[in-house]
C-alpha cells in the first residue's frame, strides 16, 4: 500500500515563503482522476494498519492543517470520492469558529473563485466537519513544530531572513496560527546569533544565555547593519565562553517531548471526540526517547523513513514510510514549478517503481540544474 505525503493544495503562486510546498490545482485533479481511472481506492491509516501490502490502496496524507486543505483539498477529495488523512498541530489551530468559504462555495455559485482565502490554518470548525464528512480523518502532527538550537556553534545572524520565522513562533507562541498572512520579522530582534538548530523531537534544546543574545544584538546595532557576517560570527565565538549557554535537563527533554506526544493526542481527541493512534514527525525529526513516549501515549503507528528508523527500536509501533508529492522540481538554487499538467500523475508513477517515469523525472532535473548554471 502506497502512503503519500502532501502538504498544501492551490497555494503554489500565492505570497508565502513556503509556497514551494504546496501542490497546483491542476495537478492535484488530474491526480485524483487517475486514481479513479485506474481503480485505486483511498483509505485512512487503521485501513494501512491492518492490510499494508495491497498494491491498489492509497493513504493520502496532508501535513500541518493549512487552510488550503479545507478551500480546495476536501471539495476535490468529495468530488472524486477519496479520502484523505490530514496531521495537525494543536497549537497552529487558530480561534474562531466560522467555517470559511472553499470551492463547493464556487461550484454553488456563493462566492467567486477569485474571492477564496486559502492562506492560513485550519480551525476546529472545519476540521470538524471534515472529520464528520468521512472524508478526511485528522491526526496528530506534535503540539509544537517548533525548532530548537541543538549546540552552541553559531551559524548565521538573523537579519530578517523568512527561513528563520520560527524563531517567531518560540517568541510568541500565541501568533502560530498566524504566521503565514502577518509578518512575524519583528518579534526577533535583528543580530539575534542563530546556532545549529533541528526539529523539536530530535533535539536537546541548548538555550544560550540572555546576556549573550544581547550582547550579540547591540554589536549588530552597532555595526549600521552593515556586517561580514563570517567576521561577525568569529568575534561572537571570542565572546562566547563569557556567557555559557546551557543545555536542558533530561526531566525537562523528557517533559517537553511528553507535551508534544500527548498532549497533542489528547486534544485532538477531545476538540473531535475521536481515536488519534497516528503520529507523523514533524520534518521527519525523532529519535529514540521521541518514538518511546510515542509508544507509551498510545500511538500504534508513526511516520519515518526506513533509514531513520534502521538505528531505533521501534518495537511496540509500526512505521509509515510514505512519499512526497510536490509540483516542484528542487534545484540548489531554486525550486522550479513543472507545468506539465499531468506532473503529479508521473510522479506517482516514479514512486510506484515506473522505470520510464523514473528516467523522465531524472533527466528533467538535470536539464534544470544545467539551467540553473547556464543562468
Amino acid at each position: 500500500m502506497k502512503t503519500l505525503m502532501l502538504h498544501s493544495i492551490g497555494c503554489e503562486k500565492e505570497n508565502w515563503y513556503r509556497k514551494w510546498l504546496s501542490i497546483s490545482i491542476i495537478h492535484f485533479e488530474n491526480f485524483c482522476k487517475y486514481l479513479v481511472d485506474n481503480n485505486y481506492e483511498t483509505v485512512f491509516l487503521d485501513s494501512w494498519e491492518k492490510d499494508s501490502n495491497s498494491k491498489k490502496k492509497i493513504v493520502l496524507t496532508f501535513d500541518d492543517g493549512y487552510l488550503d486543505n479545507w478551500v480546495y483539498a476536501f471539495p476535490i477529495l468529495k468530488k472524486y470520492g477519496l479520502k484523505g488523512t490530514i496531521f495537525v498541530n494543536p497549537e497552529f489551530i487558530p480561534d474562531g469558529t466560522d467555517i470559511r468559504p472553499n470551492l463547493e462555495d464556487v461550484w454553488n455559485g456563493k462566492i467567486k473563485r477569485s474571492k477564496l482565502q486559502p492562506l492560513g490554518f485550519l480551525n476546529w470548525a472545519e476540521l470538524n466537519t471534515m472529520q464528520k464528512s468521512g472524508v478526511i480523518d485528522i491526526q496528530s502532527h506534535s503540539m509544537s513544530h517548533n525548532f530548537y538550537f541543538y549546540s552552541n556553534k553559531i551559524i548565521d545572524i538573523y537579519t530578517g531572513q523568512p527561513k528563520y520565522n520560527w524563531l517567531s513562533w518560540l517568541s510568541q507562541p500565541n501568533r502560530k496560527p498566524y504566521y503565514i498572512n502577518e509578518n512575524q520579522s519583528k518579534f526577533t530582534k535583528y543580530g539575534t546569533p542563530i546556532f545549529e538548530y533541528d526539529r523539536a523531537l530530535k533535539v536537546r534544546k541548548y538555550i544560550p544565555n540572555e546576556k549573550f543574545i544581547e550582547h550579540s544584538i547591540n554589536e549588530y546595532s552597532n555595526t549600521g547593519g552593515t556586517i561580514n557576517k563570517k567576521e561577525f560570527i568569529k568575534k561572537l565565538d571570542q565572546n562566547l565562553n563569557q556567557f555559557p549557554g546551557q543545555f536542558e535537563s533530561d526531566k525537562d527533554l523528557r517533559d517537553r517531548y511528553t507535551y508534544d506526544l500527548v498532549e497533542s493526542k489528547r486534544i485532538i481527541q477531545e476538540k473531535l471526540n475521536k481515536p488519534v493512534n497516528f503520529i507523523c514527525w514533524p520534518g521527519g525529526g525523532f529519535n529514540q526517547l521521541s518514538v518511546d513516549i510515542a509508544i507509551e501515549a498510545g500511538y500504534k503507528a508513526m511516520t519515518g523513513s526506513e533509514s531513520k528508523v534502521k538505528s531505533l527500536n521501534i518495537e511496540g509501533i509500526q512505521n509509515i514510510s510514505r512519499n512526497a508529492l510536490t509540483s516542484f522540481i528542487q534545484t540548489q538554487k531554486r525550486d522550479h514549478y513543472i507545468k506539465n499538467p499531468q506532473f503529479l500523475v508521473n510522479l506517482f508513477k516514479y514512486h510506484d517503481g515506473n522505470s520510464f517515469s523514473k528516467y523522465k523525472y531524472k533527466m528533467r532535473k538535470l536539464i534544470l540544474i544545467i539551467i540553473d548554471k547556464i543562468l
